[in-house]
């Protein structure tokens, strides 16, 4: 169970996610009137945040202190009768998370846990409530995907013949892997892009689960 440090942190980091106007902590301070160093510690998690601070938050987004240390409050803001939308061209928030986190899913999203979410990115896709993001690792996939560059992830995108993947492979060598999908007459296979990686073709093991299909990519300069 999270902490209340850990709910307002996410919480926040959603809600500037989702906002063009207080998407960085100067903004939100600034509109806030609370200090940005204390708005730096509270989404590390550093320090507890006095009510007051809690409400000039909340009130910058025209929520209640209430809303934003509940813990249902992402869950109510992504519902299917949330009239809540971002902001500057941008679609709703979706959470980064990391490699491991990602290996761990068992069944796609559905337990992503709030706890594992490194950062709420602003998303210039359209995507559905199952999507996530991974930032790429490694080569395997250049040159078309660069060394960390954010992948979209949905899980509710049929994987296709061609399209890219999340895969997790099983048994004890397990691997969470990033591959374009190649359905042939002689089987399905796990295609790296690189043409001078090794073992770049290799046929996806049995058991493996797709856990996503890319839907889009960008780099982040900052």
């Amino acid at each position: 169970m999270g902490s209340v440090r850990q709910t307002l942190a996410n919480n926040l980091k959603y809600l500037m996610a989702g906002s063009s106007e207080l998407e960085t902590q100067q903004k939100l301070a600034s509109r806030a009137g609370v200090g940005q160093p204390t708005i730096g510690r509270i989404l590390r998690q550093e320090s507890d945040a006095g009510i007051s601070i809690v409400s000039s938050l909340a009130g910058a987004f025209k929520l209640s202190a209430q809303d934003l240390l509940d813990k249902g409050l992402i869950d109510r803001l992504t519902g299917e009768d949330s009239n809540i939308r971002s902001g500057g061209g941008l679609f709703a928030p979706v959470p980064l998370i990391s490699w491991v986190v990602a290996g761990m899913l068992t069944e796609n999203v559905d337990n992503l846990a709030m706890c594992e979410v490194q950062e709420w990115l602003q998303c210039p896709y359209a995507h559905s409530a199952r999507a996530f993001c991974l930032q790429n690792k490694g080569l395997s996939m250049s040159p078309e995907y660069r060394e960390d560059e954010v992948l979209l992830i949905d899980a509710d995108v049929t994987p296709l013949h061609n399209s890219d993947v999340i895969v997790r492979t099983p048994g004890p060598d397990a691997k969470t892997t990033f591959r374009r999908l190649q359905v042939t007459q002689d089987g399905t296979f796990l295609m790296a892009l690189n043409k001078d990686f090794p073992d770049r073709l290799i046929a996806m093991p049995s058991g493996s689960k797709i856990l996503g299909t890319v839907t889009g990519s960008w780099m982040r300069r900052h």
